[in-house]
């Protein structure tokens, strides 16, 4: 028996700037060829004949459907751990080949058949040549090796023909074993998400080599899930995913691994393919644009890999614009196709995945669309020690929605609650209910559909509510903020991040003096300053710069006699960015309100402020203020508004923060409210109520010459709906008196839209304001939208 035997022995060493990317691990490489009539005869025939048509080839005896050819034990040089295979073949629609391999560290301990599948992999190396897709894994110390090929045919003198088969083996037991040590970092592709980039192993950490030097990009419009391996792997699959990178490189031709991402059964994520996911990979679906993720198994999905798939593919879909639940037609083909499928369903004759893995993919599917983050909300402020606390959701897409909870109690442990809201529908969680033992706790409220987030706090004695905030910044700016009397100022400062983080907070006050405080928040939890230690007797402004971006909220307590648990309060997020032009739609001097316009300016110049009042019907009056560099200015509107509701717009030279502020019950209860820079056709409230002595009015401020026609559409608490209608004058504010229209709704969520654009705010108040058990109140803006 002759048989060609070719050794390649290399260690092709690739510079990597993936941290801590060790000395490249050398790949040992062999080939053993079966190609001539004299090769052919080392092995077993079945069935089969072996001819001398272009030096020798295997095709079933004359009048046979069926037969089998085994080739020898090939005895290897060195242990192998993988093995893949090139062949050149015609195989008829009405034939069939099956090849099979098997390993083992001596000729009494072979493993089980494995069948190298081919699907439409094809070698680059040789042209034209059918290849295995994959290698398949070798039990260990494998020294030698087999081969078996199964020709079928449904009809005489259909049979496939084959003319050389060339098995390629792997020792790629070098280099770093699958641990805790190896480096993980995010996924460094494509834009930046709302949905967490998975963490991944670097393929310069596993391979010690960034992959092929040339890449050509695509945009992706869909995602194919492959297999490969089977359980032997567990333990440790790098061995196994390098020798996979050399055969597809280095013997198929391939320009890199195929993969972009290779999950194993324990859902670690390992980068494949150089580029990230709009590196094109041609070599499978007829070279459809698409990101290819493998698992390593040749069953189900085990629970780990089913959890890190479903992240990473909920990532894509947000990176790429790939819906998991959506479909897309092809260059290839015009008939639409699910965005993530298998290759089996895309590629007739493809081996990959499983059946068992297949018929997870629907609800895969599903999985990546409830993992996908398509609203965010986070709030710094969260007490339910002293408060009793709400977290209102309001969804406002046609689809249901799963809302996540994320309450990150301090000390821990954080408590997560997952809920489905329906199309249009709302929840609300008291957080209460869920734990009551501290006075720490911020949350993050994050959906899969479009939502708005609301918190509502009741201190007894007043209550605070306002929507969250949907972007951490490093810069936040605060125009109201006093230690004078009775006033206690908390800057609540909210590290969304997974490193610690530092900020520097500047207080301005009136005379434009300044002072600076410097604090340290960790990840994933907040600091609150209390001012009043650092600033007593002073009223200011404040601005944080953070070493990375946080969520910075102000919470105010004051009246006389108050404490950490009693008196008057209000809790708002600061302003992000500095604007020209602000707008308030709520505002009134009427007894027994007390309004101020504060206006914080951090430039180093002076500010020129003009700030105009408009009343309900249109009738305007404008004060002009020069407010000095790094100071803020504090308009007491009661001086010169006598007795009016009124809308607010302040305008600048320079870009300032603005709030305002109303106060009634001699000072001991009150909410300040930062303005909006926007005015919007369509503002959402997620939060309401009128129930148990509630009275909730709705501040609509039309700034512009023209009318608008303005309808609110309410979703009451059992779920049934609600409408109103006003009409408003050019320049004009109007008030709704929601309480009036619907009592007795102990939830209730509003949509304002206008055929021009407005502003709306909600004012919620328990009991009459001007009632003696009144307990305060809380005005915030609503939430622009389409």
């Amino acid at each position: 028996m002759r048989r060609t035997l070719l050794l390649s022995v290399f260690a092709a060493l690739l510079l990597a700037p993936a941290p801590r990317a060790t000395a490249q691990a050398p790949v040992q490489r062999g080939n053993i060829r079966f190609s001539t009539v004299v090769e052919w005869q080392g092995g077993l025939a079945q069935g089969v004949q072996i001819i001398n048509n272009d030096d020798g080839e295997l095709r079933l005896t004359d009048n046979q459907i069926e037969g089998l050819y085994t080739t020898g034990l090939s005895k290897l040089p060195f242990a192998a751990n993988a093995l893949g295979a090139v062949w050149q073949a015609t195989v008829p629609a009405e034939a069939e080949l099956r090849l099979e391999a098997r390993g083992g560290p001596s000729p009494e301990q072979l493993g089980a058949w494995q069948p190298l599948l081919g699907g439409d992999a094809r070698s680059q190396s040789v042209d034209g040549a059918f290849a295995s897709e994959s290698v398949i894994a070798l039990p260990a110390g494998s020294q030698y090796v087999q081969l078996r090929a199964t020709l079928k045919a449904r009809a005489v003198n259909a049979s496939p023909v084959v003319g050389d088969i060339t098995l390629s083996y792997f020792d790629a037991s070098a280099g770093p074993a699958l641990g805790p040590g190896l480096a993980r970092v995010p996924a460094p592709f494509g834009p930046a998400t709302l949905t967490a980039a998975p963490q991944i192993i670097p393929r310069a950490v596993w391979s010690s080599s960034s992959g092929g030097a040339t890449i050509d990009r695509q945009a992706p419009r869909g995602i194919i899930l492959h297999q490969l391996g089977d359980e032997s792997l567990a333990e440790n699959p790098l061995p196994f995913l390098r020798a996979l990178a050399s055969y597809q490189s280095e013997v198929l031709g391939w320009n890199d691994l195929a993969y972009h991402f290779v999950i194993d059964s324990t859902g670690t994520i390992l980068e494949g393919h150089a580029g990230g996911p709009s590196a094109a990979i041609p070599r499978f679906a007829n070279g459809d644009d698409a990101v290819h993720v493998a698992l390593i198994g040749n069953g189900a999905a085990s629970v780990a890999q089913q959890s890190a798939l479903s992240g990473l593919l909920a990532w894509l879909g947000e990176s790429y614009n790939i819906p998991p639940l959506g479909q897309h037609t092809t260059a290839s083909s015009s008939t639409a196709r699910p965005n993530i499928s298998g290759h089996g369903e895309i590629v007739v004759g493809a081996g990959d995945p499983s059946a068992a893995l297949t018929a997870q993919i629907a609800g895969l599917r599903q999985a990546a669309d409830a993992s996908t983050v398509r609203s965010r909300w986070y709030f710094a402020e969260g007490n339910p020690f002293n408060y009793a606390e709400r977290l209102s959701v309001l969804n406002t897409s046609a689809s249901p929605a799963s809302v996540r909870f994320r309450l990150l109690r301090n000390p821990g442990p954080a408590e997560e609650r997952t809920v489905t809201v329906e199309g249009n529908g709302r929840f609300d969680l008291l957080v209460n209910s869920v734990f009551s033992d501290t006075t720490d706790a911020p949350a993050i409220v994050e959906a899969n559909q479009t939502i708005i987030a609301e918190r509502f706090m009741d201190f007894q004695t007043d209550i605070t509510a306002s929507p969250g905030v949907q972007q951490p910044q490093r810069v936040w700016y605060f125009a109201e903020g006093s230690t004078d009397g009775d006033f206690k100022t908390y800057i609540v400062l909210f590290n969304p991040q997974s490193s610690p983080a530092t900020a520097t907070l500047t207080y301005m006050k009136g005379d434009g003096t300044t002072a600076e405080q410097r604090v340290e928040i960790p990840a994933l939890q907040r600091t609150v300053v209390a001012v009043n230690n650092a600033l007593p007797g002073v009223g200011f402004g404040t601005r944080v710069i953070a070493s990375q971006p946080i969520v910075a909220e102000r919470t105010m307590i004051f009246g006389s006699g108050s404490s950490s648990n009693t008196g008057g309060v209000h809790s708002s997020p600061g302003v992000g960015t500095l604007a020209r032009r602000w707008f308030f739609a709520e505002g009134t001097t009427e007894p027994p309100f007390t309004m101020a316009v504060l206006v914080l300016n951090p430039n180093a110049q002076p500010a020129n402020v003009a700030v105009t009042f408009s009343n309900v019907d249109g009738v305007s009056l404008t004060r002009r203020y020069a407010v000095p560099p790094a100071s803020r200015l504090a308009i007491n509107v009661n001086e010169f508004v006598p007795q009016l509701g009124v809308a607010t717009v302040i305008e600048s030279d320079r870009p300032v923060a603005a709030e305002r502020s109303l106060y009634w019950r001699n000072g001991s209860v009150g909410t300040v409210t930062a303005g909006t820079t926007t005015t919007a056709f369509t503002w959402r409230f997620a939060d309401g109520r009128t129930s148990n002595g509630f009275q909730q009015y709705l501040l609509f401020n039309n700034p512009n010459r023209n009318q608008a026609r303005v309808t609110v559409d309410f979703v009451l608490a059992n779920g049934s709906l609600g409408q109103q209608s006003v009409v408003m004058p050019g320049s004009s504010r109007y008030t709704l008196p929601v309480h009036e229209f619907y009592p007795n709704q102990n939830a209730i969520s509003a949509t304002v839209r206008s055929t021009q654009p407005i502003i709306a705010e909600r004012s919620l108040y328990p009991g009459a304001p001007t009632a003696s058990d009144n307990r305060g109140g809380a005005t915030s803006f609503g939430v622009p939208g389409k």
